[in-house]
């Protein structure tokens, strides 16, 4: 009897923290990191994750923190709204470790630029898209404070945020927290 007991808790034991799986993809949690001089002299760190059951069904992070770890901006989706817009089609191929892996390293790897290079919003014109030339630009900004920011030159990150769209990140410097100041795509 102590045998039985002894066989059925080393069962039960064995079972606890044990996924359910249906032997289809093992479970993604891969991450690539790169280093930005955006806030100050200490280098930043761009972390994109990847965390599900499958890399198909993967929530994907980027997450910008300074020198000190402090978390400075989060933003989510999916792999496959990040690759291909919306939902996998039924039938979809698996998305592979090193698909994703790729994915990551290109995620993270963030563009650094200047609040200068981004396009003039023209006196006189009602959005900054009505003055931009190739994409379509949105910012949370009224004119006066946009064309402010863009002046003072300030340091500036981009990242894809869909698959034909990017958000670009400043520091505010009245409250000296990150902002995005603009969303841009075609």
């Amino acid at each position: 009897m102590r045998r039985l007991l002894l066989g059925l808790a080393a069962l039960a034991l064995s079972a606890c923290g044990q996924p359910a799986s249906n032997g289809a993809q093992a479970a993604c949690s891969l991450s690539a990191t790169h280093e930005v001089a955006w806030t100050s002299a200490a280098p930043d760190v761009v972390t994109a994750t990847a965390s599900g059951p499958s890399c198909a069904q993967a929530v994907v992070q980027l997450v910008v923190r300074n020198a000190a770890g402090d978390p400075l901006w989060a933003f989510a989706s999916t792999y496959y709204d990040m690759t291909a817009g919306g939902i996998p089609p039924e039938g979809a191929s698996p998305v592979s470790a090193e698909q994703m892996n790729t994915f990551l390293a290109g995620w993270a790897d963030v563009s650094e630029m200047r609040s200068g290079e981004l396009p003039e919003w023209r006196e006189g014109v009602a959005t900054l898209t009505e003055s931009a030339n190739t994409f379509a630009y949105d910012t949370p900004f009224d004119r006066d404070t946009y064309e402010m920011l863009r002046a003072r030159n300030l340091a500036m990150i981009c990242y894809a945020a869909a698959v034909e769209a990017s958000q670009c990140l400043i520091v505010d410097p009245a409250s000296r927290a990150p902002a995005m100041i603009v969303a841009y795509g075609p």
